[in-house]
C-alpha cells in the first residue's frame, strides 16, 4: 500500500453521495464527477532530520556576570556548538524538503476495475492522469456510466519510492449504483452475428442481454416456451430452471455499434478499447426440449435480480424460433448448457476487508453434522443484519454457534480482535460464564419472566380429560458460555403445565399452547448477542421455542384404523374412541369400583369382586375354547348404502374423535377423551333427536303400513311378493377420515438455505371422503320387459307365486341393470408458515360403474319331528364394467400444478353355481339348536378382469 498518502473524499459531500470510512468506500447515485484530496500522513516525515535540542542562550551582560570564568568558557564552546547544529539542521532539512517535493512530483493515480477483488494485481498509473502534484493536492474525478451498477473501480496515489498496493486508506473503493434497466435482447451466432431466421435443434448460439446501470449484478436467466392457448413451457438447463450469471462488460463488435445499449472506453494493456456492459449466455438448443414442449418452440428469456429477488422488465418481440427444418448452427466443441457463469465482479465492499468472519455455523453438541446460518460467499445473506436462530426443544440440549473471526489485521481503535461477541440478553433461568478468550464488557440483562415448574410421575383422568407420563422431567437451569469465537448455550423448555394436579386442570394449562401462532412471548426464551468485525456486524437474536405437538382425528362412518392410516405426525398413544356404549368397559369398572377403599368393608367387597371376576374369567375362557366361541365386536361397521336418511341421522351419532398433545418428545401426553365429546353430545341430544323425528314424518314411519311381514305364509306377503319395483334408488353414504397435526418445526436447511436456522409452524393434514357424494339406481330388468307383453307378465307373476307358496323366502329369479356413481375427494396438505407449501394435494375422483346380473336361486326347506331337510339350487351370472376421471391439484417446489388420470376399470365378467343338499337334527322346540348329520354338494364361483387400463397426463405446472 502507499504508506504515507492518504485518500479522502472532499467533505461536505453531495447529497448523492456516501463515505463508508470504516471501509474507505465511496457510493454514488450515478455516473458524474467527484472530489477527492490527497492527505500526507505522518509517515511522509518518518525520517525527516530531527530539530537540534532546547539551548538556554544568554546576553553578553549576563555571560560576563559569570564569577567562574571556566564556566563561561564552557558556556561559548557549548554556543558554537549549538549555532552549528542548527545550521546542519536547516540544511538537512532544506534538502529534506527537496526530496519530498521531488518524490511528490512522481505522484501517479491508479484508476482501474477492481473485479473480484485486488489482492495479486499489478497496480499501475492510469494515463488518463498527470503525474505530479494536483492542485491543492485535489482532484476531480469522472466515473464513467459504463460501470453503474454496483462494481467497484478501485482509486490509489502512490509514488516511485512508494508503490501501491491496493488497499484503504490510502486508496478508495468507488461505485455507482443507478437504475437498473435491460434496453435490448439479441439472438446471435458464435460469431456475434444477428440470426434472423428459425434455429434448428441442436444448435448453439449466443443470448445478449444489454443492461444501463447493471454492472457486476448477478442474475437468473430462465428460458421459457412461449404458447398461445396452454401455460408457457419453462426450459430446463442442464436440469435446472435459470443460468446464473453476471452482468460484465464486453468489447464492443462492429454489429453493436449505434444500437441501443450504454457503451465506453476502458483501458485494455494501457490502451483505450470500447466496451459495453451486456450479459452474454451460450445456449444449446437442446432436442430434449421438444419432448416438454414440442418440435415448434418461441423462445424468450426471463431475468430475475439475485440481489433483490425481482423480475426485470425486458423488451418486447424478443423471441427466437426453433423448428426441426431449421438452420443449424455449428460448435467445434461438444455443446452443452453451462447454469453458472458467475464470479467475476464483487459487488458487497465487506468482501475486501481483511477484519471479518465468513462463516457462522449452528452444532449441536456430540452430534454430527452442523447449519450454516450465514455465508459470506453468498451475495444475499451479506446484507443480513439481524441473523435469527430458533430452537425448538423440550428436554436440555447443548448447542454450539462457532464464528470463524479473522480479527488480528483490524485497524480500528479499538481493535475487534478479542471484542467480537457481545452478549446482551439471557433468559432468567440461565447464567451467564466468561471465558478468558473474551475480552468484551458483556452487560447482560435477564428477561424477567418466570415459568411454572412442576415435577410428576403419575397417570390421572378426569371429567374427560387423561394425562399420561412415562418418565419424571425436572425443572432445569441453563449455562450461556461466551468464548472469542463460540457462544455455548443450553437449549430446553420448562413447561407450565403442572402434570401433578387433576387432569381437567392439566388440560386447562396444556390449553395455553393449543394455538401456537399466538404463543405469547412470555412462552419464548430469548438470549441476543452481537457480532462484530469491519466487514460485517450482525445482532444474533437466538429463540427457544416448545416442541409440543398436537394432533386432531376425527371419523365419521368408517372404521378407527381408517383414521389412523392418515395420521403421520401425532402420537398413537391416544388410541381413537368412537361415541358409543361399551359393555365391557362398564363391567370391568364395576369390579373395580372399591379398590381404592381401605376400610374393612370396602376390602371385603373387593376380594369378593376380584374372585368373582377371576371365575367368570375361567369361565369365559372355558366355553371361548370349547365351542370355538368368537368374541363379539363392538365397533358398529361402517353403512356403504342405504334408502333413508334417518339411518344416515343415525350414522352420525357415531364419530369418532381424539384431540391429544405431547411434549418433552412424546415422554408426556394429555388428551381430551370421548367422555369430554360425550357431554357436549349430550347438550346437543335434543337438536338431534327432532331432526330424526321430522325425517322419519317425512319417510312416512308414522303412517298406518297397511302390510306388516310376518314368517308365516299369507295372502297379504303373497301380494307383496308380487309387487316388483322396476327402479330402485339407493343413497351411497359418506365416509369420512380426518388427522391433523401442528407443532414448531425446524426449517429444512438444505430445501431453504435463507431460512437456516429458523422455525415455523408446521402444519400436517389429511382428509380423505370416500365417497363424499354417491348414489345408485336399478333396474329390474324382468319386470320391465314382461309388462311390455301381457302373456310373459303373467308367466312371470305365476313364477314368483309358485316361489313364495312352495319354496323360502329367498328364492327368486332375477335379472337387473344398475348404474352407480359417487365422487370421492382426497386433501393432503403438508404447510410450513415461514418456508411456504411443503406439498398439497387435492385429488377429486368422479366415477361411474354399470352392472348386469342374472340370478337364479331356489330353496326349500322341510321340517318333521326334530328334523329338516334344506334343499338349495342356484345359478348366477353378471357383468360389471367402470370408468373413473380423477383431477389432481396441488403445489410443490416447481410451483402449483394440476394433472388428471381416466381410468377403465375394465370389464368383469362372474358366475357362481350352488347345488346343496344337508339333513339336520335337533329337539322340537327349537330347531335353531340342530346338529348337521350330513351334507352333500357345493357351490363354486369365480371371475374375471379384461381390458382395464390407466391413463394419466404429467403435471402441468400453471403457476411457477
Amino acid at each position: 500500500m502507499s504508506k504515507n498518502l492518504h485518500l479522502v473524499p472532499v467533505l461536505p459531500l453531495t447529497k448523492d453521495q456516501k463515505f463508508d470510512k470504516a471501509m474507505g468506500c465511496l457510493t454514488l447515485s450515478k455516473a458524474g464527477v467527484f472530489v477527492v484530496e490527497i492527505i500526507p500522513t505522518a509517515g511522509l516525515h518518518e525520517n525527516a532530520p530531527k530539530k537540534p535540542g532546547a539551548f538556554k542562550k544568554l546576553t553578553q551582560e549576563e555571560v560576563l556576570k559569570m564569577p567562574d570564568i571556566d564556566d563561561r568558557k564552557r558556556y561559548v564552546a557549548e554556543h558554537e556548538k549549538v549555532v552549528e547544529k542548527e545550521k546542519q539542521y536547516v540544511e538537512d532539512k532544506k534538502a529534506f524538503n527537496e526530496k519530498i517535493l521531488e518524490e511528490l512530483k512522481t505522484i501517479s493515480w491508479s484508476w482501474e476495475v477492481v473485479g473480484n477483488g485486488m489482492k495479486g494485481k499489478t497496480i499501475a498509473h492510469n494515463s488518463d492522469f498527470t503525474i505530479g502534484i494536483p492542485k491543492d493536492y485535489k482532484n476531480d474525478i469522472s466515473f464513467p456510466e459504463i460501470l453503474v451498477g454496483g462494481g467497484f473501480a478501485w482509486l490509489e496515489v502512490f509514488t516511485k519510492n512508494d508503490p501501491a498496493t491496493g488497499k484503504t486508506p490510502h486508496g478508495l473503493y468507488v461505485r455507482a449504483t443507478g437504475i437498473p434497466q435491460i434496453v435490448r435482447i439479441a439472438w446471435t451466432d458464435l460469431d456475434c452475428k444477428p440470426i434472423t431466421g428459425k434455429v434448428k435443434f441442436g444448435s448453439k448460439i449466443l443470448l445478449n442481454i444489454y443492461t444501463t446501470h447493471m454492472y457486476g449484478q448477478d442474475l437468473e436467466v430462465g428460458l421459457w416456451d412461449k404458447d398461445t392457448a396452454d401455460p408457457n413451457d419453462l426450459l430446463p438447463i442442464s436440469n435446472k430452471d435459470n443460468f446464473g450469471c453476471e452482468v460484465l462488460v464486453h468489447k464492443l463488435l462492429e454489429n453493436e455499434v449505434n444500437k441501443t445499449g450504454i457503451s465506453g472506453g476502458i483501458k485494455v494493456k494501457g490502451k483505450t478499447e470500447s466496451h459495453v456492459q451486456k450479459v452474454r449466455i451460450p445456449v444449446l438448443i437442446d432436442a430434449k426440449w421438444m419432448a416438454k414442449a414440442g418440435s415448434s418452440l418461441k423462445i424468450f428469456p426471463t431475468v430475475k435480480s439475485k440481489e433483490t429477488g425481482k423480475f426485470l422488465k425486458i423488451p418486447e418481440n424478443c423471441f427466437l424460433e426453433v423448428e426441426i427444418k431449421g438452420e443449424k448452427h455449428e460448435t467445434v466443441t461438444e455443446p452443452t448448457n453451462n447454469p453458472v457463469l458467475v464470479g467475476k465482479v464483487e459487488t458487497n465492499i465487506a468482501s475486501f476487508s481483511p477484519c471479518r468472519y465468513d462463516k457462522i455455523e449452528l452444532k449441536k453438541q456430540d452430534k454430527a453434522g452442523s447449519t450454516i446460518l450465514f455465508d459470506s460467499s453468498k451475495d444475499e445473506q451479506r446484507a443480513i443484519k439481524d441473523l435469527g436462530i430458533e430452537i425448538v426443544t423440550g428436554k436440555k440440549e447443548t448447542y454450539l454457534l462457532d464464528f470463524d473471526f479473522q480479527t488480528l489485521e483490524c485497524e480500528r481503535k479499538p481493535k475487534h480482535n478479542t471484542q467480537e461477541i457481545i452478549i446482551l440478553t439471557i433468559p432468567k433461568d440461565y447464567e451467564l460464564k466468561i471465558d478468558p478468550s473474551s475480552k468484551a464488557e458483556h452487560k447482560v440483562k435477564k428477561e424477567e419472566k418466570e415459568l411454572v415448574k412442576t415435577e410428576s410421575s403419575n397417570k390421572t383422568s378426569t371429567m374427560g380429560a387423561k394425562t399420561t407420563q412415562k418418565e419424571s422431567v425436572a425443572s432445569e437451569k441453563g449455562i450461556v458460555t461466551v468464548r472469542q469465537k463460540q457462544i455455548e448455550f443450553d437449549a430446553f423448555y420448562n413447561y407450565d403445565i403442572p402434570q401433578d394436579a387433576n387432569a381437567l386442570t392439566t388440560f386447562y394449562k396444556a390449553m395455553k399452547y393449543f394455538w401456537l401462532p399466538n404463543l405469547s412471548a412470555d412462552k419464548i426464551n430469548t438470549l441476543t448477542a452481537v457480532a462484530k468485525s469491519c466487514a460485517f456486524q450482525q445482532n444474533i437474536n437466538i429463540a427457544i421455542y416448545p416442541d409440543i405437538k398436537w394432533t386432531l382425528k376425527f371419523g365419521f362412518n368408517v372404521k378407527k384404523e381408517d383414521i389412523e392410516k392418515l395420521n403421520r405426525k401425532g402420537g398413537d398413544f391416544a388410541p381413537l374412541k368412537t361415541f358409543e356404549d361399551n359393555a365391557k368397559e362398564k363391567d370391568e369398572a364395576n369390579f373395580r369400583a372399591n379398590e381404592n377403599d381401605t376400610t374393612e368393608k370396602g376390602k371385603k367387597i373387593n376380594e369378593a369382586n376380584l374372585r368373582r371376576k377371576e371365575t367368570l374369567d375361567n369361565a369365559e375362557k372355558y366355553f371361548t375354547q370349547k365351542y370355538d366361541l368368537k368374541p363379539k365386536t363392538t365397533e358398529v361397521a361402517p353403512v356403504d348404502k342405504g334408502t333413508s336418511f334417518k339411518q344416515l341421522l343415525e350414522i352420525m351419532k357415531r364419530m369418532t374423535v381424539s384431540l391429544e398433545e405431547e411434549h418433552y418428545g412424546g415422554d408426556i401426553k394429555n388428551e381430551l377423551t370421548e367422555n369430554f365429546v360425550k357431554q357436549i353430545y349430550e347438550q346437543l341430544r335434543p337438536v338431534i333427536l327432532l331432526a330424526g323425528k321430522a325425517i322419519g314424518i317425512i319417510e312416512g314411519d308414522y303412517d298406518q303400513k297397511g302390510y306388516t311381514p310376518t314368517q308365516e305364509k299369507s295372502i297379504d306377503g303373497l301380494m307383496d311378493k308380487l309387487k316388483r319395483k322396476t327402479v330402485e334408488y339407493e343413497i351411497l353414504y359418506p365416509k369420512l377420515s380426518f388427522a391433523g397435526s401442528w407443532y414448531y418445526e425446524q426449517i429444512d436447511a438444505k430445501k431453504y438455505p435463507a431460512l437456516a436456522g429458523r422455525q415455523g409452524l408446521g402444519i400436517d393434514l389429511m382428509l380423505k371422503a370416500g365417497p363424499l357424494l354417491g348414489v345408485s339406481i336399478k333396474w329390474d330388468i324382468l319386470e320391465l320387459l314382461c309388462r311390455r307383453h301381457p302373456i310373459a307378465y303373467a308367466v312371470l307373476k305365476a313364477i314368483d307365486a309358485l316361489l313364495y307358496i312352495l319354496a323360502d323366502d329367498s328364492s327368486a329369479i332375477t335379472c337387473e341393470f344398475s348404474v352407480s356413481g359417487q365422487i370421492d375427494t382426497t386433501v393432503d396438505f403438508q404447510y410450513n408458515r415461514l418456508a411456504g407449501f411443503k406439498e398439497i394435494n387435492a385429488k377429486g375422483k368422479t366415477s361411474i360403474k354399470t352392472a348386469l346380473e342374472f340370478k337364479i336361486n331356489i330353496a326349500n326347506t322341510y321340517k318333521t319331528l326334530g328334523y329338516e331337510a334344506i334343499l338349495q339350487l342356484g345359478f348366477g351370472a353378471g357383468a360389471e364394467a367402470g370408468i373413473g376421471v380423477t383431477d389432481f391439484y396441488g403445489i410443490d417446489n416447481k410451483g402449483f400444478f394440476a394433472k388428471k388420470e381416466l381410468e377403465f376399470e375394465g370389464i368383469k365378467l362372474s358366475f357362481s353355481a350352488t347345488g346343496i343338499a344337508q339333513f339336520k337334527k335337533g329337539d322340537s322346540v327349537n330347531l335353531k339348536n340342530s346338529k348337521p348329520l350330513f351334507e352333500i354338494g357345493g357351490s363354486i364361483e369365480g371371475e374375471v378382469t379384461f381390458l382395464n387400463y390407466k391413463f394419466e397426463t404429467d403435471k402441468i405446472y400453471l403457476i411457477s
